[in-house]
């Protein structure tokens, strides 16, 4: 490998590793928009999108059920952003 091109590659690692902490950071914003504790206003607002349509019957019907869903949904995208950041992390150590 040329000097060239080994230049070429270590300029591109810190974008590759910033572009894998932003999507982790994303992945976590969009968690914490869905998260439990906002559960009350989630399921207003969603209630208030839906009204009149199946879905929002469906909602109004099963809280419970929509509470879970969107608990799961929580969790599942807070445990991605994690495996983004940490996968950012460890891309850089690797790359040092």
């Amino acid at each position: 490998m040329s000097n060239d091109t080994r230049a070429a590659a270590a300029c591109q690692l810190p974008a590759a590793a910033a572009r894998l902490e932003t999507k982790g950071i994303f992945w976590l914003i969009g968690a914490f928009l869905v998260c439990p504790c906002h559960l009350p206003l989630t399921l207003g607002l969603v209630g208030f999108v839906l009204a009149g349509t199946a879905l929002g019957a469906l909602l109004q019907s099963h809280p419970f059920v929509a509470g879970a869903l969107m608990t799961a949904v929580w969790a599942a995208g807070t445990w991605r952003g994690f495996h983004w950041l940490n996968a950012a992390r460890r891309f850089a150590n690797r790359h040092r």
